[in-house]
């Protein structure tokens, strides 16, 4: 058998291997290509509080509305973009230990909060979410369309130190 035979033998193999342990495991397995985040239409769906870990999207509309309520913001945009200002209140820290402490100590594992960033297309609130449900919070949701849409409709700003 060739060098190159070998290779894709042990490549097909491998792959082979990846897919029936991905199939086979106790738990859910892996999907194989990411589902969008379910997107919140009605305002009974924010009062549905999850002990499961969920990451639910809201549009201005709801992200106004839980601002209003006193519900925790967090900005996810790099450090480099928040003199820009930020959504009133809201806390960020690139540093995840860091934030996560400040989340846990303010809001707790199970209560709602918002992840925003610059706007539709920026995927740090996702990522964010992510890593906030894998230190155990449960009840996320992301604002799409974030500061740019926040700013745009001469909603209230902050600048920090």
């Amino acid at each position: 058998m060739t060098h190159k035979k070998q290779i894709v033998l042990i490549i097909f193999i491998s792959t082979f291997i990846s897919f029936l342990f991905n199939e086979l495991r106790l738990d859910e397995s892996l999907e194989w290509v990411a589902k969008p985040l379910k997107k919140i239409d009605n305002i009974d769906d924010l009062k549905i509080i999850s002990s499961e870990p969920v990451i639910r999207e809201i549009d201005l509309e709801f992200a106004s509305q839980l601002h209003q309520n006193g519900t925790m913001f967090i900005d996810a945009r790099d450090e480099e973009y928040l003199s820009d200002g930020f959504i009133p209140n809201a806390i960020a820290d690139d540093n995840i230990d860091s934030l996560i402490e400040k989340v846990y100590s303010i809001v707790g594992l199970d209560n709602q909060f918002v992840v925003y960033c610059s706007d539709d297309d920026c995927g740090s609130s996702e990522e964010l979410a992510y890593q906030l449900q894998n230190a155990g919070f449960n009840n996320i949701l992301v604002f799409k369309g974030g500061w740019k849409s926040w700013k745009d409709a001469g909603m209230g700003i902050e600048y920090h130190e």
